[in-house]
């Protein structure tokens, strides 16, 4: 269920926060310096997996303070020369199962990106719960009406079409699913659009690649049917698996996203990824949080098809 939030004043954030009854904490001070920054139109802050607990003290039992990296991921987005137009959060916003608290400390920790005038649109993984997460992020009028089993937006950059599915099934369930109603719409979407470029996003990984063997996207077959003839659409992002990689399939890049939080293998880096996009390609970078990581400030350059 992506969703979009839109940019705030620091005066409207506190406002809300206090009228939501002592949800949100806010012992928290924040920076608005980034709002004079120059905004680039065709780049994105790309987090994944960022598992926030309702407790900010939360220790993961390998010894990561989850709240404290989710805050200096932002921390490095806003202290960037230029602005992302957008902040993506590609599910598994909360740590283990979605709640009212988690999603109310979840939104305390991002206000400062919004306080910088950047929206930022978040996806569901399978740590998320529908229900709580529609109480704490109502939808708006990004969301794609056409479809009422799952909830997917466009986020449309001058140089493409970035589409943000839905791969939820069932809260705590490992493997996703997209599902034929999704599927149909967006076969009528990009041929609705067949100039434009197109980048798809979801949480759980198609079953396509090198790639850690955690149950992923099941009906992978049926969407790999459906966007390889699709020659506008130039690469898929996905994160589940914790594991920063990149691979190609039939001139399709494949990404999986970092994990902002804990990973679940070594040597893997924890971090964000910064997006630039043009007409021809994109370039990622990654931004490991994990200390002296060798993978820290990597590119990778994806020539479009």
């Amino acid at each position: 269920m992506p969703i979009s939030l839109p940019p705030i004043s620091r005066r409207r954030f506190l406002k809300g926060a206090i009228a939501a009854s002592g949800a949100l904490a806010l012992g928290a001070r924040f920076s608005f310096g980034a709002e004079s920054k120059a905004v680039d139109a065709n780049r994105l802050a790309l987090f994944s997996d960022t598992h926030i607990a309702p407790e900010k003290t939360y220790l993961h039992k390998t010894g990561i303070k989850v709240w404290d990296q989710y805050q200096q991921a932002i921390r490095e987005v806003l202290a960037q020369e230029q602005l992302p137009a957008a902040l993506l959060v590609n599910g598994d916003c909360a740590l283990d199962h979605g709640t009212a608290a988690a999603y109310a400390t979840f939104t305390e920790g991002i206000a400062p990106v919004r306080e910088a005038g950047v929206p930022v649109h978040l996806g569901l993984g399978n740590h998320d719960a529908r229900a709580d997460f529609a109480k704490a992020f109502p939808t708006d009028d990004t969301r794609v009406k056409e479809i009422e089993d799952h909830t997917v937006s466009i986020v449309r950059l001058p140089a493409v079409d970035w589409y943000i599915l839905d791969s939820l099934v069932k809260t705590k369930q490992t493997p996703g699913a997209l599902g034929p109603g999704q599927l149909a719409w967006l076969a009528k979407s990009l041929d609705a659009n067949a100039e434009r470029p197109a980048v798809l996003m979801m949480h759980h990984q198609p079953e396509t690649g090198p790639v850690e063997k955690v149950k992923g996207l099941t009906d992978t077959p049926a969407l790999l049917e459906l966007i390889q003839p699709r020659k506008q659409v130039k690469a898929v992002l996905f994160g589940h698996t914790h594991i920063w990689t990149h691979y190609e399939k039939e001139g399709i890049h494949f990404v999986n996203l970092p994990t902002t939080a804990y990973v679940f293998k070594q040597p893997q880096p924890a971090g964000w990824v910064d997006a630039n996009l043009t007409e021809k390609g994109m370039t990622l970078q990654l931004h490991a949080i994990t200390p002296n990581h060798p993978q820290d400030k990597q590119r990778i350059e994806l020539a479009w098809r």
